[in-house]
């Protein structure tokens, strides 16, 4: 045909390539506006703890969740335990300074009452967060006796009063606290049960601090009914030291309730608070204002 040209193989022109135009990007304007608050959104559900749901029992706590809660509460009131105990030893190293230079020279009144109000203060608070400390210790021992046992599948042949005994009898709070850890160490470490118990270098280490400290508060009150400057002095350092020697007791507790928390099982706290999906859970809150037949969507 006339005016018909054909194009095959390597014969073609090769044209040029046009690029399509794009389409521009849109501006942004904001977030979506509306005439009127819209009605849709998320479900009427909640979230609610397993305990809070009505006739829902509480979960069952094994003695390991308890023992290492127990473990947390008793480290931190030991902290403050410790640090008390310092600002109380530097209170008495203080006043022992005071004494120091009463000798050659007169103390102002100002010092003297602010040492005195600063030595009662920290003694007392030191005392009270010796004894929480003392309680919590004594209830982690409880649970951490519980675990271990469940653990390595033993019953422990002496009683829960041990526990305690172990604390208030005076005489025996030097030895069965040291066999008490020893022997909740040895079940802990799931060691054999027929293997005499030895107590591990941190477990002998705090059984002497604790022995010390006890001897020190014992001399400290005997003491104080001797009378003179020079006793009074002496009276002064001696409890310096009963205050250092708390700390460490306080450290090493620390070291040691860790060390045995940590071979009882990991801890669970990061894996925080369960909660349960509640289809009409949101029934509890408040209720939402009927909408207007005619208003606006």
């Amino acid at each position: 045909m006339a005016g018909d040209t054909r194009f095959d193989g390597l014969d073609a022109p090769t044209l040029p390539h046009v690029p399509r135009p794009g389409r521009a990007a849109p501006r942004y304007t904001g977030p979506p506006s509306y005439p009127a608050t819209p009605r849709w959104g998320f479900p009427l559900v909640a979230w609610r703890t397993p305990s809070a749901l009505p006739f829902t029992p509480p979960p069952p706590v094994d003695p390991a969740s308890r023992q290492h809660w127990l473990a947390g509460f008793s480290m931190r009131c030991l902290t403050l335990t410790a640090l008390l105990a310092l600002l109380a030893a530097a209170a008495e190293g203080w006043r022992y300074a005071l004494l120091v230079s009463s000798r050659d020279a007169g103390v102002a009144a100002g010092s003297v009452r602010l040492s005195d109000a600063l030595v009662y203060t920290a003694s007392a608070l030191l005392l009270v967060a010796a004894a929480l400390s003392a309680t919590s210790c004594l209830l982690w021992l409880l649970r951490a006796r519980a675990a271990a046992e469940a653990n390595a599948g033993v019953r422990s042949s002496r009683p829960a009063w041990h526990v305690f005994a172990s604390v208030l009898v005076p005489g025996v709070n030097l030895v069965l606290p040291g066999i008490l850890l020893t022997e909740l160490e040895h079940t802990a470490a799931e060691r054999p049960p027929d293997r005499r118990p030895r107590p591990s270098r941190l477990v002998r280490a705090w059984w002497a601090a604790w022995i010390v400290n006890l001897l020190l508060a014992l001399l400290a009150v005997l003491w104080g009914f001797r009378e003179g400057v020079q006793a009074a002095a002496d009276g002064v350092v001696l409890h310096a030291l009963l205050n250092l020697s708390a700390f460490v007791v306080a450290v090493m507790t620390i070291l040691v309730v860790r060390g045995i928390s940590t071979q009882l099982g990991p801890s669970d706290e990061a894996v925080g608070t369960r909660l349960v999906f509640v289809r009409g859970g949101a029934e509890t809150g408040p209720s939402r204002r009927a909408r207007p037949a005619d208003s606006a969507r």
